[in-house]
């Protein structure tokens, strides 16, 4: 199955690295950028757009709809839910999820991620959020509203974090 698998994806995802064809899973349907690597236990599914040469790591549920940007990383054990959208240039931290459904009603509206921001590893992003260019977000922090291009927040509920003072 191994090899019959590496043919697969060689052939469907020409320049795409599969450290590990036999344990991952791209979708039929599914598009992955030239120049993109994807890690073991990963599994992008059907409809789900990644950009040319972005990283996804090890352990990652890539859902329909997600649309990633080029040049993104996604580090392991992030579970990104249907219609998120990641900008260019993005840092997705190990084990970020973001959640979709604000209600359990089956009504999704996803967080979108604009290009160029930091989500810190373990990082919950919940629905509807919007979170701006060049944002860098705290590991561990719990987003519950909107961001604003170039803002540092943190904690949970993620705040914006006070500027630092140049006094020693």
């Amino acid at each position: 199955m191994g090899l019959f698998n590496r043919w697969i994806y060689k052939w469907r995802y020409p320049g795409v690295k599969v450290y590990n064809p036999s344990l991952t899973e791209i979708q039929k349907g599914a598009q992955v950028g030239e120049g993109s690597r994807v890690g073991s236990f990963t599994i992008i599914h059907k409809g789900a757009r990644v950009g040319k040469h972005c990283t996804i790591g090890s352990h990652c549920n890539i859902c329909p709809g997600v649309v990633i940007g080029d040049h993104v990383s996604v580090q392991t054990g992030c579970h990104i839910t249907s219609g998120v959208t990641i900008g260019s240039g993005s840092f997705i931290g190990p084990g970020v999820v973001t959640m979709n459904d604000k209600f359990m009603d089956g009504n999704i509206h996803p967080p979108a991620i604009a290009s160029n921001t930091r989500i810190g590893g373990r990082s919950a992003i919940l629905p509807t959020v919007k979170i701006g260019s060049g944002v860098v977000v705290g590991s561990g922090s719990v987003v519950t509203c909107d961001v604003p291009d170039g803002q540092t927040v943190m904690g949970a509920p993620a705040k914006p974090r006070a500027p630092r003072s140049n006094q020693p």
